[in-house]
């Protein structure tokens, strides 16, 4: 062998790890190598082998967990770990850039700096704080913003961790002569992995042996076509790809960012990148809200503009930033921010990452955002069976052993040797499954669960079959893996005396149809005649009726050398499996989980409809599915074949009625599937196979298993079940209502106070007096209505109660017609209130009373003049004039003694002109008196609009403090959004809920009651205020109650009440027609099969047992109709082709489509001459069929 580091001829600079390397591979040789794929180079180093002693690993026992050269720790540290550099965390000031990256943010912001200048330039405005507005503005605006920031940025580091959880997956691996399982990223350089069907390839490496090895190297090469792999052709593995068939070793050669792909899981987009559906749906409800919201600010804008030209007659630019265009713009900029339901998308994305969260503690790993809302609009979930509704713990129960059957399992004693030679060599080498033994006694299964119970059999036999595996593992020339097309998987293992024997397994009525013999007891063998096999397939559905799994297990010899032989015989796994000999036929229990019955009866209940799709046999699924409820009176179980092979035109009258399908192959659920969705169905599918992907992809949900999946099946999902357990996936349905629910809670929330805001701000504009509601608390109640009222509603738990409602499917829109009554309901409540404040109660209590023009310049001058540098005599001289001769005020009192100017006038009549009337020696010239009563009455009209703001504190105090209070209580009334009345129910486990709401109520009480009430221009409130506004916020809930109430009592008075609160509640998927069955019923008209093909037999029709119709609708003549169901006749085809085994043969007579009822025969009791029909009892005794009608008791 060549030294690794010279004959190899790699120049490469040395690296800091190369220079720590024990072994004599160093690692960027190694790397090198495996880079180029350098088969020349590979040679030299002495082939896979050589490689393994360079760099200090065993081909057989793999590493060891010592301290040593051996050890895992040593090739970590010499060749680095398969971890990858991870993504850095988002930085907050990114975050808090994006935030700040909102245009009307950015305006906003603009205009509050522009305030802040004028305000402290201008020495006018600076007297009368005119920059605190501004900087109240600022400060709020940047807090928005960090909030926002905190918020993504939390929302990120989530969304980060639970990504990682995607790469995370176990391999098999050898350490210490023993098959362990170890996560992906405790792989180091040098361990021995071990690949099978539907694996991810996770390292890069070498191949020692292949059966049938081929991968899927699409992701890395884009090459479609799968690539086989074996030691002497194409050794090289790498990561990123999957195994599309057989098994084989691998020894790893590169881990991590060393090897080939720079990332295993780079395939698996990550989460939170694109918008799910109902993020899309609420960006245009935020859209359309938005235009109203800028309609309203412009309107509001040019009304409070052309009002402040008119009043100061053209405008004054000294008075832009006092109460002038300035404020005018920074409350239309303010009204439009409020207007803008950003909160909508941040909702969702808070509910989706909180769900996700929470999610994982129910077994649920959400792997694509949108399917936790998806989910929950589900209204067809189709099932595996084997460990999803079974606890996939199997076992041997019975079984037939060489002619003889047993209740039990058999003790060695009452076996052969040559059977159980047969059993052990079976049961262990034609197996890929293996055992962990744990510490406290129990045995955990690894691999296919089916195969797991083979080798507790072998156990119980007293065989170890570590020990056979070790023994015979040279002796297998090739493996002949499980397909759900065979339905059988064998292994070819060279014998003495020049013999090849084929060991094969699978379920039993497929393998004893390629079965020529059977075994005795002696160890002679008869032959498999018709008569034979029927006995044999009776045994079978015996033993499946009673909910067991069949496995036949069978042999044949084949000589080492044969020249008649072809070369490739024994590639082809169809042409090698026949001609068997059955020797042992096994019952394997596999108990339905205990919570599952109810599972099914909650979904059942919440109108989903679940169906079971198997590829067990139709007894076993048939009794499984009873035992789970899904199989059920007046529904139908069919077989694959018949399924696919069905009319269009008869099977979707077929489909609501369907609830197994057994006998199915990875296309019959494909096809299912599209069905389903062609109706507007919802469908969930679970999944397992590496053949389930294209279902997993084409369902609405895709649920990969987590336990029993493939990495392909789990990387074609959307969700992957962490337990198998059926139950965990009404979980994520009861998620996936609660994240929609959660958005509408939030929906009816904001747009109430979106309403309110738009309408209170137009009515104050157009109208006249003051804003309700100036920028500061606008912006207030944008944060309480954006972001905190998002994270209030939009992390509350799910609620048993959000079963009993139907699916919303497909159609149904984000906001129904009860959710409008609800938002106007609220808006109304609301304004009524702020209305009556603003306006009301100014003018029904003296304290709340605001300052008019005459008082304003009977009470204010004097004082007002004062601060503006006039004198005491010029304040008692003009004061009297302004209020009471008409200039401006006091027009009516002119003309007597209140005006001072009545008696400069001797008691005659005054002038109405102000000059004439004040210049009484010369009116027509002016003079210093008028002079200075004109600057007067302007410093008197500069002083109004604030006098007046200062007069309506009181009221708009409590106006203010009213309205956020109503706020709360409404978010409490927003947790219920149907007619419930409890808005309470569950408000204990509603920890950040309530939390937000005492933040609000606190926060609240700080701005009303501490110097922070001046920022917002509000005033502290006293208690009987407080008791009033208290009394205002808690009164929108039993108002809620007088609505609901109101609304359920009309029911009975609309014409349709149940169409009429249909219509409020918005379509629901119970109502979804076969509007999809268009192109099926055109199929149909031409007489042509789902795949396609022409039927050339008689049409067939379906009669339901119980309502004495079709299934398509049409009513069945005959005296017994009632009693029929009409069965196919299995000997062809719906096209007439004759049905045959995969071996050619043609089927035993046997029918697929039968007559279960009590005696007589359809029309009168004539027999059909279209097809086979039979009078068979409608439990327990039926025979084998594809197609069985669920008879009412």
């Amino acid at each position: 062998m060549a030294s690794a580091n010279e004959e190899v001829g790699v120049n490469v600079q040395v690296l800091a790890q190369d220079e720590n390397c024990p072994f004599s591979i160093l690692p960027s040789v190694l790397f090198q190598l495996n880079a180029d794929k350098d088969g020349e180079k590979l040679l030299k180093l002495g082939g896979t082998t050589g490689v393994a002693d360079g760099i200090g690993a065993n081909l057989h026992d793999g590493l060891t967990e010592r301290d040593d050269k051996s050890g895992v720790n040593a090739h970590r540290d010499a060749y680095g770990a398969n971890t990858f550099p991870e993504k850095p965390p988002p930085s907050f000031f990114s975050m808090l850039f994006e935030a700040a990256k909102d245009p009307m943010i950015i305006i906003l912001l603009v205009v509050a700096v522009v305030t802040i200048v004028l305000g402290a330039a201008v020495p006018e405005q600076r007297a009368h704080n005119g920059w605190s507005e501004g900087l109240a503005v600022l400060g709020t605006a940047l807090i928005v913003i960090f909030i926002g920031a905190g918020q993504d940025y939390s929302k990120e580091l989530q969304f980060q961790k639970l990504n990682k959880l995607k790469d995370n997956i176990d391999v098999k691996v050898t350490r210490g002569g023993r098959q362990v399982l170890v996560p992906n990223t405790e792989v180091v350089v040098g361990d021995i992995l071990f690949l099978d069907t539907g694996d991810k390839v996770i390292a890069d490496g070498l191949v020692i042996d292949s059966q049938g090895l081929v991968l899927d190297e699409a992701s890395l090469t884009g090459e479609s076509d799968p690539i086989k792999k074996d030691p002497a052709n194409d050794p090289w593995v790498r990561s990123g790809t999957t195994v599309n068939e057989g098994s084989g070793h691998v020894l790893v050669v590169a881990v991590g960012p060393n090897s080939e792909w720079g990332k295993t899981m780079a395939l698996v987009s990550e989460a939170g990148d694109d918008q799910t559906p109902l993020q899309e749906q609420l960006t245009d409800v935020a859209a359309k809200v938005s235009k109203m919201g800028v309609l309203v600010a412009v309107v509001c804008f040019l009304a409070l503009l052309i009002k402040w030209l008119i009043i100061h007659k053209g405008g004054d630019v000294k008075k832009i930033n006092d109460n002038g265009p300035l404020q005018f713009l920074l409350y239309a900029i303010t009204i439009t921010v409020v207007s803008i339901p950003e909160g909508l998308p941040l909702a969702v994305t808070l509910t989706l990452a909180y769900s996700m969260k929470k999610m994982m503690r129910d077994n649920n790993f959400v792997r694509v955002l949108a399917a936790c809302e998806t989910m929950g609009g589900a209204t067809a979930i189709c099932s595996d069976k084997t460990g999803t509704l079974t606890e996939n713990r199997m076992t041997v129960v019975e079984g037939w052993f060489a002619g003889t059957s047993f209740p039990a399992v058999p003790t060695p004693e009452r076996l052969s040797p040559a059977l159980l030679t047969l059993l052990k060599y079976n049961g262990a080498l034609n197996n890929k499954a293996f055992l962990v033994d744990q510490d406290n006694g129990t045995v955990d299964f690894v691999g296919n669960r089916t195969e797991c119970a083979l080798l507790i059999l072998l156990r119980k036999l007293g065989f170890d079959y570590k020990q056979i595996r070790e023994e015979r593992e040279r002796d297998i020339i090739k493996m002949y893996g499980f397909s759900s097309a065979r339905k059988m998987a064998s292994v070819l293992v060279r014998e003495p005396k020049d013999v090849l024997r084929l060991y094969n397994k699978g379920a039993a009525e497929w393998v004893l149809r390629r079965c020529t013999a059977l075994l005795q007891p002696d160890g002679s063998t008869i032959p498999m005649d018709k008569a034979k096999l029927e006995e044999m397939i009776n045994l079978v559905t015996s033993m499946a009726k009673r909910g067991l799994r069949c496995i036949c297990l069978s042999y044949r010899d084949y000589p080492l050398h044969d020249p008649s032989r072809a070369s490739d015989f024994f590639e082809d796994a169809d042409q090698v499996d026949n001609g068997l000999i059955a020797f042992s036929i096994v019952g394997i229990k596999d108990p339905v989980r205990a919570e599952v019955p109810d599972a099914v009866r909650t979904c059942q209940d919440a109108g989903i409809i679940v169906r079971m799709v198997t590829g067990d046999n139709i007894h076993t699924a048939q009794h499984i599915a009873r035992e789970c409820g899904i199989l059920v009176d007046d529904c139908i179980a069919m077989e694959g074949p018949t399924f696919r092979n069905m009319p269009a035109g008869d099977l979707v009258p077929l489909l609501p009625k369907l609830r197994v399908l057994a006998r199915s192959s990875p296309e019959d659920k494909l096809t299912l599937v599209s069905l389903l969705k062609k109706q507007g169905e919802v469908v969930a599918v679970t999944g397992d196979g590496t053949n389930d992907a294209p279902a997993l992809k084409e369902s609405d949900v895709g649920l990969a298993m987590g336990i029993a999946g493939t990495e392909v099946a789990k990387e074609a999902a959307d969700i992957i079940i962490l337990d198998d357990n059926f139950s965990s996936i009404v979980k994520s349905v009861l998620w996936g209502r609660a994240v929609y629910m959660n958005i509408r809670k939030f929906l009816v929330f904001q747009l109430s106070i979106n309403l309110v805001a738009m309408i209170s701000a137009a009515v104050g504009a157009l109208y006249g007096g003051v804003p309700p509601l100036n920028v500061l608390q606008l912006l207030w109640v944008n944060m309480i209505m954006d972001t905190l009222a998002a994270l209030a509603l939009a992390t509350e738990d799910p609620y048993p109660e959000l079963l009993n409602d139907k699916p919303h499917g497909r159609s149904e829109a984000i906001i129904t017609g009860l959710m409008y009554m609800h938002i106007v309901a609220a808006a109304l409540y609301k304004l009524f209130w702020l209305f009556a404040c603003l306006y009301g109660l100014p003018r029904v209590i003296d304290h709340y009373a605001v300052i008019g023009k005459d008082e304003y310049y009977q009470e204010k001058c004097p004082s007002i003049l004062n601060g503006k540098n006039f004198n005491s005599s010029m304040q008692n001289g003009l004061c009297p004039i302004m209020a009471y001769c008409g200039f401006p005020r006091g027009a009516l009192e002119r003309q007597t003694r209140l005006c001072p100017l009545f008696d400069a006038w001797n008691q005659t009549t005054v002038p109405s002109d102000q000059q004439a009337a004040v210049c009484i020696t010369n009116p027509k010239n002016s003079c210093p008196w008028n002079d200075e009563l004109v600057r007067a009455q302007a410093a008197m009209d500069d002083e109004y609009d604030r006098e007046l703001l200062k007069s309506y504190k009181p009221a708009l105090s409590v106006l203010f403090n009213a309205f956020i209070l109503a706020q709360v209580a409404n978010a409490f009334v927003s947790r219920r959004i149907g007619l419930e009345l409890n808005f309470f129910k569950g408000l204990s486990h509603s920890h950040i809920f309530n939390a937000i709401m005492l933040l609000i109520t606190a926060l609240q009480v700080i701005i009303m009651q501490t110097p922070v009430s001046f920022v917002f221009k509000v005033q502290p409130l006293n208690g009987k205020e407080w008791g009033a506004c208290i009394a205002i916020g808690v009164g929108a809930i039993p108002f809620s109650w007088a609505v609901r109430l109101l609304v359920k009592a009309a029911l009975p008075m609309a014409g349709s009440s149940s169409n009429w609160l249909a219509g409020l509640r918005g379509s629901r998927a119970s109502n979804i027609t076969a509007s999809g069955a268009g192109p099926m019923r055109q199929a149909a008209n031409h007489g042509r099969t789902l795949s396609g093909r022409t039927t050339s037999g008689a049409t067939v029709t379906a009669v339901m047992a119980s309502g004495v119709k079709t299934l398509s609708g049409r009513t069945v003549s005959g005296p017994n109709a009632a009693n029929h169901i009409v069965q196919f006749n299995p000997d062809k085809t719906l096209s007439g082709s004759p049905v045959k085994t995969l071996s050619g043969n043609p089927l035993p007579t046997t029918p697929s489509l039968e007559v279960a009822g009590a005696g007589g025969s359809q029309s009168g009791g004539r027999p059909s001459s279209s097809s086979s029909r039979k009078v068979v009892p409608a439990r327990g005794t039926e025979p084998v069929v594809p197609f069985h009608h669920q008879e009412k008791s």
